[in-house]
């Protein structure tokens, strides 16, 4: 059983990643558990991101999933192209990001 302590510094971790992702970058769920040094933890990324404070300033919309999608829907996910496009993020025909040329690699 993982302890509170253990869960809030994971999140803190998570929350320390997003706010140093890139305007004009984007990183994937797995690649954000990686850096926080576990790598099998990905599901715990995507629980952090859904209870964050309803007054965050996370840079959330750069998140997507491995295979170059965002994974939120309905108005969100408009919101949330949009602010990549504003970005300079292209989406192909297919409402894809190219992680090779958009994707945070540090």
């Amino acid at each position: 059983m993982t302890h509170l302590k253990d869960r809030q510094t994971f999140a803190d971790q998570v929350y320390a990643i997003l706010a140093a992702i890139p305007a004009g970058k984007v990183v994937t769920y797995g690649q954000i558990a990686k850096m926080a040094g576990l790598p099998s933890y990905i599901r715990q990324v995507c629980f952090v991101l859904r209870h964050l404070p309803s007054d965050h300033q996370f840079p959330c919309h750069r998140v997507i999933n491995a295979q170059g999608h965002l994974s939120v829907q309905g108005e969100t996910y408009q919101r949330y192209k949009q602010r990549l496009i504003d970005e300079g993020i292209e989406f192909n025909h297919h409402d894809k990001i190219d992680l090779k040329k958009y994707g945070w690699h540090i």
